[in-house]
């Protein structure tokens, strides 16, 4: 009796410090992971997640660890730094459903982006990481797939045995197609939906002026309702505002850009005013509010980029809306890619956006699209 109430009291107590930890089963990683490189799809990505990982979840953080390298990623939002052999990784997390969406900006030898999808199989044996690479203005994509330590893929052998078929005489039931969303059914993107986007012409506040026009491209696809609706290469258009060169009296170029239309490879267009999304440097800043670009000082007077820096890694919100069948939906997640903020021309403390970089637009309003416009 007593050794069953001792018993009781332990589950109790468990079931206790569960609730109190107040992690969503759905969305606890925690464990020791082993990489099934034959199920995995790499397509030539680099850097290949490790082969072994090892998680652990709270409720204010995700703590992994590799090997001699650990870091982490706080649930609050903020961001984290880790420093991976000769790289610095400047993270930062949101939670999209049960997905984990993880956005890093590296520094080292070579800057990119990196943008991964965190998502465990209905049975929590399987842990999907989607991966997004952007580099230089180039993008690769692969799906990496993680068993628990102890538990190997399934043989053939093993496998549940196919179902017989069905006898000649007894016709097979015809396959039920998914309906088509009614003609006149609507998809919007919210309000504050970050964007990124991809500069086609080069900007800096040396040579540009207030008027001239600014072209971009989405760099990623932005879903609603389980739809993509913005899908990547979609056509941005916008201005610049004002622009001020770097001088002894003047002080810092400034650059404001605003973001005036959008339009879908179909020729659908929507017009808004939408802003410059957050992004900082070390010598180079973007107004959270305003989206002003800003050149710094450089005290050596080297040419240096000053757009790589951990602010960036913060652009995560609602840039691709969520769909559990797409596995790099909602990556980035805020997306936030490449060189946002300024970069030094020496001597002058310029801003530049050079083309091919990475930005965000943050939308002033609801973009409305019906069905047959996306067609």
């Amino acid at each position: 009796m007593l050794r069953a109430n001792w018993t009781a009291a332990a589950v109790a107590a468990l079931l206790s410090a569960t609730l109190l930890c107040g992690v969503d089963p759905e969305r606890d990683f925690s464990g020791k992971w082993v990489l099934d490189e034959r199920a995995s799809d790499a397509r030539g990505i680099r850097p290949l997640p490790p082969a072994s990982l090892s998680v652990s979840v709270t409720d204010a953080s995700v703590d992994c660890a590799s090997g001699a390298d650990t870091w982490s990623y706080a649930l609050d939002g903020s961001e984290r730094a880790a420093h991976l052999g000769s790289e610095t990784w400047n993270s930062a997390v949101k939670w999209e459903g049960a997905a984990l969406l993880v956005n890093t900006l590296v520094s080292g030898p070579e800057n990119y982006t990196i943008m991964d999808r965190w998502e465990l199989s209905r049975n929590r044996a399987l842990l999907v990481v989607s991966r997004q690479v952007i580099r230089q203005g180039a993008q690769t994509e692969g799906q990496f797939y993680y068993r628990r330590e102890g538990q190997l893929a399934p043989e053939a052998s093993t496998a549940e045995p196919a179902p017989a078929p069905l006898p000649r005489t007894q016709p097979a039931p015809p396959l039920a197609r998914r309906p088509e969303p009614v003609p006149d059914a609507e998809f919007v993107i919210r309000e504050g939906t970050h964007v990124l986007l991809e500069l086609v012409n080069s900007l800096d506040t040396k040579h540009s002026k207030e008027g001239d026009a600014v072209y971009l491209r989405t760099a990623f696809p932005v879903y609603a309702s389980n739809r993509q609706v913005i899908p990547r290469g979609a056509s941005v258009l916008g201005t610049v505002t004002h622009a001020k060169p770097a001088g002894v009296v003047k002080g810092k170029g400034e650059l404001y850009i605003r973001f005036d239309s959008l339009t879908l490879p179909n020729g659908v267009t929507r017009d808004f005013r939408s802003r410059l999304g957050n992004a900082s440097g070390g010598k180079g800043d973007v107004d959270r509010d305003e989206g002003k670009i800003t050149g710094a000082s450089d005290n050596r007077g080297e040419a240096r980029a000053a757009a790589q820096g951990a602010g960036m890694g913060a652009i995560i919100g609602g840039i691709a809306g969520g769909s559990a069948g797409h596995p790099i939906t909602g990556l980035g997640v805020g997306a936030a890619a490449g060189a946002a903020a300024g970069i030094l021309l020496k001597g002058r403390p310029e801003a530049v956006l050079p083309k091919g970089s990475n930005v965000e637009m943050i939308l002033d309003r609801d973009l409305h699209y019906r069905f047959d416009e996306l067609r």
